[in-house]
């Protein structure tokens, strides 16, 4: 990187730059209200916005943001940073600045607690992410389907879809969370609240009950033109059955609000993906997921490994549309 650039972390004054780029590279409506939800309120905050910034003469021109987040696996529990809504001002391209705010997050997130970068990265920025170490581990698929497709689909006999609270759904998930071996996103209440508080989404929580399996299910909506799309967010595995998958969206899609068309993200190939497809839904887009050591975690080869475990074996993890920030 030229001399005439330098990296530090984001100020105040950098925040009517960072808007206009990602209006202008990412976003049809980021605002101040999203990025104060995104980067100030989150449960698990670091004390400062981790956004890198690389300026030139004073004037900010690239930018990338490095979510704090906590990973559990039954009673362990880790902090990561999650790499999101990075841009470089166009005539700033090819000037390796993304790679840059990558080594600088590095050296300085190495003494403030996370242990690993994560990030969905689309292809470009993967690319560049690999070029300072970081592995890629696997595809991730958005998933989409039309609304109408689910008219010919019933409720579901044996299917019990009913409101849950917050409070509920962070209960049925804790009793998964005790017993499980995957990794995944810890969801304490803050963070819950924070997760489902998103400045232009409507959360929704539900319990599912089927042949004597407990489970449940988030959904948002999103306003969408006239209509709304439908982020189905985060469930647990009793969604895995497609008569329970397509009884659930279908009683949503039944609750009256207008609905174009329902989203969902999954990793390629993955039992969910699988049947979602088989339902009439069909890849809208693809990010792959990379990982990077920060401090303390074990590498070899291209595999990265915690006590034992290997993080990037994407069949240690579960992960949802929630997830992907």
């Amino acid at each position: 990187m030229s001399g005439h650039y330098r990296v530090r972390w984001f100020e105040e004054g950098d925040l009517p730059a960072y808007i206009r780029g990602l209006n202008e590279n990412l976003y049809d409506e980021y605002d101040e209200a999203r990025f104060k939800w995104k980067m100030v309120d989150s449960p698990f905050s670091l004390g400062f916005v981790s956004i890198a910034v690389v300026e030139q003469a004073g004037k900010p021109v690239a930018f990338n943001s490095f979510l704090p987040l906590m990973v559990r696996r039954g009673r362990d529990i880790f902090s990561i940073v999650q790499g999101c809504d990075g841009f470089v001002e166009p005539k700033h391209r090819r000037m390796g600045l993304f790679q840059e705010t990558l080594k600088f997050a590095f050296r300085e997130l190495a003494e403030k607690g996370p242990q690993m970068l994560m990030g969905f990265n689309f292809a470009g920025s993967a690319g560049a992410a690999q070029k300072v170490g970081s592995m890629l581990t696997c595809d991730f698929v958005a998933l989409a389907a039309k609304s109408t497709d689910f008219k010919r689909f019933d409720r579901g006999d044996g299917v019990e879809i009913d409101f849950c609270s917050l409070d509920e759904l962070h209960d049925l998930y804790e009793i998964w969370a005790k017993t499980t071996l995957q990794l995944h996103y810890y969801r304490t209440p803050k963070y819950l609240r924070w997760r489902y508080s998103h400045p232009i989404r409507r959360s929704s929580f539900y319990r599912i009950q089927e042949g004597g399996d407990t489970g449940y299910a988030t959904v948002s909506l999103e306003r969408d033109g006239t209509s709304n799309a439908l982020f189905l967010e985060d469930y647990s595995s009793i969604l895995h059955k497609p008569q329970v998958l397509s009884a659930f969206i279908k009683h949503v899609l039944d609750e009256g609000e207008p609905v174009n068309e329902v989203y969902l993200t999954e990793a390629t190939g993955s039992q969910m993906s699988d049947v979602a497809q088989r339902l009439g839904f069909v890849p809208d887009h693809y990010n792959t997921l990379i990982m990077k050591n920060i401090r303390g975690l074990e590498e070899s080869g291209k595999r990265l490994y915690r006590d034992g475990v290997e993080l990037s074996d994407i069949g240690n993890w579960r992960i949802v549309s929630s997830d992907v920030f």
